[in-house]
């Protein structure tokens, strides 16, 4: 969540910048004069550019990670999801764009990441799991829960470099695409039950 008070509109314009332009563009010099405030009034609540990408990818974090008892369970769940990620990776469309320059920018930034990283990857095979298990997935081999796992992590964090790349403006429906991109991928899985129920959601 976001932090209230004057910290939380420093971290509100610096989005906005991040998000319009980039975070080299934006210094926190720009960010001080966009809320008319003094550089060493924002400094005084964090200390560098750096410190305000750290909190908004914290932001990002707290509003897309889900406990271990709060995992999609049927498809309709994982539709549901993907459909709140698409909407918060948009907010925050400039962490995933500028994903590797960032982290080479900051130890402590990459190192959490990476655990993240970690940690939601073996939330994506739990959920993959438990689908099996409940007749949404017939999974013929154990590899395609870690290629599956793989493919959804690759489209989260690189589908905005991958339009890009392309040479495609990204806007809001074809960065959601990476998640279409998700659905089709797991779709020759899918079981009777996992289709008829897609369907019904209208996916």
């Amino acid at each position: 969540m976001r932090a209230t008070g004057t910290r939380g509109r420093i971290l509100s314009a610096a989005l906005k910048l991040f998000n319009e332009g980039n975070t080299q563009a934006a210094t926190t010099n720009h960010i001080a004069q966009a809320l008319g405030m003094s550089p060493g009034n924002l400094h005084y609540h964090y200390r560098n550019r750096e410190a305000i990408v750290y909190a908004l990818y914290e932001e990002m974090i707290s509003r897309t990670k889900l406990p271990h008892s709060k995992l999609p369970a049927t498809i309709a769940d994982i539709h549901e999801h993907q459909i709140h990620l698409a909407n918060v990776y948009w907010e925050y469309r400039f962490f995933n764009r500028e994903l590797l320059f960032l982290l080479s920018r900051d130890t402590v930034l990459k190192e959490r990441y990476i655990n993240e990283n970690r940690a939601h990857r073996e939330r994506i095979g739990i959920v993959m799991r438990g689908l099996a298990a409940n007749g949404y997935f017939d999974i013929p081999d154990e590899n395609v829960y870690e290629q599956l796992a793989d493919t959804i992590l690759l489209c989260n964090q690189f589908w905005h470099s991958h339009l890009e790349t392309l040479g495609i403006e990204v806007d809001e429906s074809n960065l959601a695409g990476g998640f279409r991109h998700i659905e089709g991928t797991m779709r020759p899985y899918l079981t009777r039950k996992a289709l008829e129920e897609l369907a019904a959601i209208g996916g």
